[in-house]
């Protein structure tokens, strides 16, 4: 493997960077004017039942709110998995599952950020404001809104504020996200352009874990506070932009009109995408790095790029099915503040094919980097859906093959110096089946990776791959019922992997979640009291090396085997969802077993309030 091809040198300290930061400020600004305006314009409007009845059906009950929709209230599970974090919410996580581990979603600047109310487009305005505060000084605000004006033009936007202090010393979090759309489309629908906003803004304090994990085993304080971390002063920062174009045009429509027709159409796609990750290191000697190589008073170790995307494509909709031709090029601008400077270029060429009958849909994509960097680069998948009364059912599977990341291949900062040109691609075939039994209210997927060539970091936390073949599968069954006015659901999870220590799973996974629901108030308020319990075996999860941000192999600390319980109050109103949630309740004698990830505890006892409140009318 050779560098990327050299077009020029390019800092990211030109005046480039700030002009297009001066513009980032002002088009805020004036966003939050304009959404000031649309909300002030909410009272007063009608809006549909049937809309509500659906918005809402998404509000109906703590299954619900933990298991699909909301992970920001209570974020600790996905798909019934525990979350592995460093911290409070917002901080550095993963999870430990099959379809997480090594993913292999194509990166997109276009995906929007899922909420709820996405499926309300089309009806009258719509708000939702969600709040959460916890008794560690952990907030979170969430407001979402969507409004059409008139039949061409339509906004959403979402925006996300966390901020927590932590339980520990050098622990705050703070998470910021801001996605909009902006839509419009002409009269006669043969032409469409959408201007889309990202804004991402993180903030970390670093503190590398305990300095001591038998003091904190042997409960020597009674204060999280008195322990003392690795790192006292060192943070990190990560910021996000993407600005993007879309652009729809109907060339040719044939047929009797545009539905029972068809039409050959050209899609455009530009993104302008500046990012940039910087660790402050102010405590170069601390025993959580091995290697000094350049300051040993302070340092910043940054990574910048910049991302032009161009996506081109050409086909037809004959409405079951669908047929385009892409093309893309994609240049970069990559910048290190110890280490490299440079641009280099990726052309693709792909075909995306989607045929829909009766409830099914299959859909194929395929994309080959034809020439630049990611030459050779291979992505291909299939999708198949069905939907019927009584079950729906998902599958996707595919292929990946794709040149290493510039982090894994070259980089230079104070504690890591490593240049890796033999790296090979990383080659992953992967399956996902979903299968919903909806009157049984019975859930089973599966999840299963091959990878040829697995990129990780080491022991040291050094780039490296791994020349045999890992395999990680995982089972999951879930199934939902009730006695009465008692409400449970069992989810049981169940993987395996060809490598603990490179691809750590624990083998069983439990969950349990129990509620007592009633109607009060002549049936105007649902109200719901009950416990959750997680449970997982015990496996060699990952330790978290600060000055990469990345997660790393280890095998000296065992982690699971703790049950994580927490007891909650849920209240259901027409407009608004209240609740109350004492989190991971069992905290105390058995503490020394509480770890997410290796030398970060488990944050203790937290006693929540939050509320999640629907405005229209």
């Amino acid at each position: 493997m050779s560098l990327p091809i050299l077009i020029k040198p390019l800092s990211f300290r030109l005046g480039l960077f700030y002009y297009f930061s001066f513009t980032l400020k002002t088009y805020i600004k004036y966003s939050v004017i304009i959404a000031l305006l649309f909300l002030s314009d909410l009272e007063g409007m009608c809006f549909s039942l049937d809309s509500l009845s659906q918005t809402n059906e998404s509000y109906d009950s703590i299954v619900s709110f933990e298991v699909d929709n909301f992970n920001d209230l209570f974020y600790k599970h996905k798909s019934d998995l525990l979350l592995n974090n460093v911290g409070p919410f917002g901080s550095k996580h993963y999870f430990s599952s099959t379809r997480y581990l090594f993913d292999v979603e194509e990166p997109t600047f276009s995906k929007s950020f899922y909420t709820p109310i996405k499926a309300l487009h089309g009806v009258k305005p719509f708000t939702n404001i969600k709040y959460v505060n916890a008794s560690r000084k952990e907030q979170l605000f969430k407001i979402s809104h969507i409004q059409k004006f008139g039949e061409q033009i339509s906004l959403y936007f979402d925006w996300d504020k966390v901020n927590s202090t932590g339980a520990f010393l050098n622990q705050q979090t703070s998470v910021s996200l801001f996605n909009a759309e902006l839509a419009f489309k002409s009269k006669d629908d043969r032409y469409e352009v959408v201007f889309t906003n990202l804004i991402q803004r993180d903030f970390f304090e670093e503190n590398g874990g305990l300095d001591s994990v038998e003091n904190y085993q042997n409960q020597i304080y009674t204060s999280e506070q008195a322990y003392q971390v690795n790192l006292n002063s060192s943070n990190s920062f990560v910021k996000r932009v993407d600005f993007g174009l879309m652009q729809r045009l109907d060339i040719w429509r044939f047929g009797s009109d545009s539905i029972a027709g068809g039409k050959l159409f050209l899609k455009h796609q530009y993104h302008y995408s500046p990012g940039q990750k910087v660790f402050y290191d102010n405590e170069p000697t601390s025993k959580v790095f091995n290697d000094l190589f350049i300051d040993s008073i302070l340092s910043i170790d940054s990574i910048y790029n910049r991302i032009n995307s161009n996506d081109l494509s050409l086909g037809f909709d004959l409405g079951r099915l669908e047929s385009k031709v892409q093309f893309s090029y994609d240049l970069i601008d990559y910048y290190q503040s110890f280490g490299l400077d440079t641009s280099y270029y990726s052309s693709f060429i792909g075909i995306v094919e989607q045929y829909s009958f009766s409830n099914n849909r299959i859909k194929i994509k395929f994309k080959y980097g034809v020439d630049g960097y990611r030459s050779g680069d291979l992505s291909s998948d299939l999708t198949f859906t069905k939907n019927a009364k009584k079950y729906s059912l998902s599958f996707k599977g595919g292929y990946k093959l794709a040149e290493p990341d510039l982090k894994y291949v070259n980089y230079s900062s104070n504690h890591f110096d490593w240049k890796n040109y033999n790296l090979s691609k990383e080659g992953i075939g992967f399956m996902n089946i979903n299968l919903d039994l909806t009157s049984l209210k019975l859930n089973f997927s599966a999840d299963i990776k091959v990878i040829e060539g697995a990129l990780y970091f080491d022991s040291l936390a050094q780039a490296s791959q791994y020349e045999e073949s890992l395999l990680l599968s995982t089972f999951s069954l879930g199934k939902d019922y009730r006695f009465w006015r008692f409400h449970f659901r069992t989810a049981i999870t169940y993987q395996t992997t060809s490598n603990t220590i490179i691809a750590p799973l624990p083998e069983l996974s439990a969950r349990q979640i129990m509620y007592y629901e009633k109607k009060i108030f002549k049936k105007a308020m649902k109200l719901q009291f009950g416990v959750g319990f997680s449970y997982s075996t015990d496996y060699y999860g990952y330790n978290y090396m600060p000055g990469l941000r990345e997660f790393y192999v280890q095998e000296r600390t065992v982690l699971g085997y703790y049950p994580s319980i927490d007891v909650f109050l849920n209240t259901h109103l027409r407009k608004a969802q209240i609740f109350l949630k004492y989190e991971h309740i069992n905290a105390g004698g058995s503490l020394e077993k509480s770890y997410l990830v290796a030398g970060y505890p488990q944050l203790n006892k937290s006693l929540k309030f939050g509320v999640s409140w629907n405005l229209f009318d």
